[in-house]
């Protein structure tokens, strides 16, 4: 009786594959029967499907037992030579891995996966289409799995941050999954989304994505993942500093948790709230659920996160005055995070050798263009330092040849002039490269989405002559507004598309000199983001916390915009350059950050630039104005950046420069501009 009450339900839809069904878990006591029968079972397809399905149920409840399902699942469908199981088992075991760090075995088992789905020959034979596609079409069978399978592609590439190949993966996986008319799948892959921009604090679109993915939820009625995109939304909200919405958001997660019996999911929306207690000043919520987040990571053994939570302990209990408990979750999290770096230094290293070793040799070729490019710029200033000396030293010797070392005198000023007007032009093309980095990075965001959007459009028009031919009024007429959405999209991001480059272009032109009304604070932010994302480009290890404080009601300023605006990058790039050293030699306790605010005072417009960074030395603090000096090594700096920007500011504009720093703390650079 036992054994036929286990084939009923191993042969009735029990468990999501990987979370595309609509379909109820098993209960605990049906798991507990299908883990008792297991070892009295000889059938081998049978063993299987016992094992998908405990895999499944642990899959987000015990990952190293989930593991073991899955494992031996992937032999059976081997030996009984069904391929689109193997792939599925594939899929299931990326996915554990990528969990635990094992992002070599996880990229290993996604390929593999995808090359099987990717073939249609692995549809024939297939045992139980019905657990893959609910009308039982192998076809569709496939393209859900392969879908899934491009989401794992996109966990990876997301982790270690190959940005374009992650959105180019969960777009692959939505677009398969909008083919087959998948809506869990679509929730899914646009929480993925919304991972995705948030990891790269692109809070508009991750908003958006979220939504989505909440709206497929809804429409799909499997929930078992709505928690993460209502804390996906809740942090959007939090970033801004709506800390009230967040707050809604993150309990409305913590309850879907808790109604669809989501532990893996529970103590992250845990940490969650934990850092809003702890940014809000409340001590006790905060280590309230710092300390709920710490107990359920330890029963699922997810060592990462047991290390998170440790680190939000220590922060809870320092902000609460609690120094002996938290220099107890100090050393326990610095313990933990020192063994999983060993570990993960040597999963990580083994991934990027796989598949990569071409673009790794296109980067150093790029990072050698760049250091000849510096070369020769420094050969430039060093020749016209030395023709100067030349000069100095024949016009001491021959003193007394007045006339004629007038006379040579003249033209070597002459040729000196000539040097010193390539050097500032060189000065400025480095700066247009510097912001060429950082605007190619702003560009395609917008031109991902006109690309994306333009993708389904055509699909939608596909399907509105279909529905057209069918005479489906209605289904014509949301088709068209779809269309219409879609299309607004592309209109605003071919916009924005459009503003960057008319930017970069009026930053490359000559400056024509004339003044105009200007609004510093589009400026400023502008100038901000193109200087970081510059940067970015080079070192793509840096992060920084941008900060801004714009009054909203600064009147614009008679000022040349392209010249304020190589103020700004200037001020900005020295500020990044700051941090950057100093992140390199300060441990993990310090977050770099770069602080801008504008206010309006005694008739003037001042422009703040602060830098928690490296700070300036006392004994050459009246030198960084003059004109070829800089603290920089080498082949890194021309020394011309903050005299340019002293010329500009003090006699194109009739301003000053003012300058606060104290070493090894902050610098901060204040631009003044009059108003009248």
């Amino acid at each position: 009786m036992k054994r036929l009450l286990i084939i009923i339900l191993l042969l009735s839809p029990c468990l999501p594959f990987a979370q595309n069904m609509i379909v109820v878990d098993p209960t605990k006591k049906q798991v507990d029967s299908l883990q008792a029968v297991l070892p009295h079972t000889a059938n081998d397809t049978l063993q299987m499907m016992i094992c998908r399905k405990l895999g499944g149920y642990f899959l987000e409840r015990d990952k190293a037992v989930a593991v073991g399902y899955h494992t031996k699942a992937l032999t059976l469908a081997r030996k009984l030579k069904q391929s689109l199981w193997e792939a599925e088992a594939s899929n299931e075991l990326s996915y554990e891995a990528y969990e635990v760090g094992d992002y070599p075995q996880s990229l290993s088992l996604a390929n593999a996966g995808i090359k099987i789905a990717e073939n249609e020959d692995s549809e024939k034979g297939l045992w139980r289409p019905t657990e893959f596609a609910k009308d039982g079409d192998p076809h569709k069978a496939r393209l859900y799995l392969l879908g899934l399978l491009y989401e794992k592609l996109g966990y990876l590439y997301l982790k270690t941050g190959n940005n374009e190949r992650c959105s180019s993966s969960y777009f692959k996986a939505i677009k398969i999954a909008a083919s087959v008319n998948d809506e869990v799948g679509l929730s899914f892959y646009n929480e993925d989304l919304g991972d995705y921009y948030l990891a790269t604090n692109k809070l508009d679109s991750a908003l958006e994505f979220s939504n989505r993915g909440l709206k497929y939820a809804e429409a799909s009625g499997y929930k078992l993942y709505e928690s993460g995109l209502l804390a996906n939304i809740g942090e959007v909200y939090f970033r801004r500093g709506n800390y009230v919405a967040a707050k809604k958001y993150y309990f409305q997660s913590v309850k879907a948790n808790q109604e669809q019996s989501n532990a893996y999911f529970l103590p992250r929306t845990y940490l969650l709230l934990a850092d809003l207690y702890r940014t809000t000043g409340k001590s006790d919520s905060n280590i309230y659920y710092a300390r709920l987040a710490l107990k359920d990571f330890k029963t699922q053994h997810d060592r990462p996160n047991v290390e998170k939570a440790y680190s939000a302990l220590y922060t809870a209990y320092k902000s609460a005055g609690q120094r002996d408990s938290a220099f107890l979750y100090l050393q326990r999290s610095k313990a933990l995070a020192d063994s999983l770096d060993a570990v993960g230094k040597v999963k990580l290293s083994q991934y990027l050798s796989i598949g990569f070793n071409d673009q790794l040799k296109v980067q150093e070729l790029e990072k050698d263009k760049i250091q000849v490019q510096t070369r020769i710029r420094t050969y430039v200033m060093l020749s016209g330092i030395g023709i100067f000396i030349i000069i100095a030293s024949i016009l001491y010797r021959n003193n007394k040849q007045k006339q004629k070392a007038n006379k040579v005198l003249e033209n070597t000023l002459h040729d000196l002039k000539a040097t010193q007007t390539q050097l500032i032009q060189s000065e400025k093309m480095a700066s247009l490269g510097e912001l060429t980095a950082g605007i190619a990075h702003e560009i395609q965001n917008p031109l991902n989405f006109v690309n994306n959007f333009s993708d389904v459009s055509i699909e939608l028009l596909a399907e509105l002559k279909e529905e057209e031919e069918k005479g489906n009024k209605e289904d014509v007429i949301a088709i068209a507004d779809d269309l219409t959405q879609n299309l607004e999209k592309i209109r605003h991001h071919g916009r924005r598309a459009d503003a960057i480059v008319k930017g970069m272009l009026q930053h490359s032109r000559a400056s024509s000199g004339q003044k105009e009304l200007t609004d510093v604070n589009a400026l400023a932010e502008e100038y901000l983001r193109l200087a970081y994302h510059g940067l970015r480009a080079k070192d793509k290890d840096f992060n920084a916390e941008l900060i801004t404080h714009f009054d909203k009601k600064l009147p614009k300023v008679e000022a040349v915009p392209q010249d304020i605006g190589r103020v700004l990058l200037n001020v900005f790039n020295n500020a990044f350059y700051a941090v950057q050293k100093k992140a390199k030699t300060a441990g993990a306790g310090y977050t770099p950050s770069v602080e801008v605010s504008t206010v309006r005072q005694n008739g003037s417009l001042v422009i703040s630039v602060k830098d928690n960074g490296i700070g300036i030395p006392e004994n050459i603090r009246e030198k960084i104005m003059q004109p070829f000096f800089t603290t920089k090594p080498t082949g890194e700096g021309t020394g011309l950046g903050l005299s340019l920007s002293y010329d500009i500011v003090v006699k194109g504009h009739g301003g000053r420069i003012d300058v606060d720093t104290i070493e090894g703390v902050y610098t901060e650079f204040k631009i003044i501009l009059p108003l009248v």
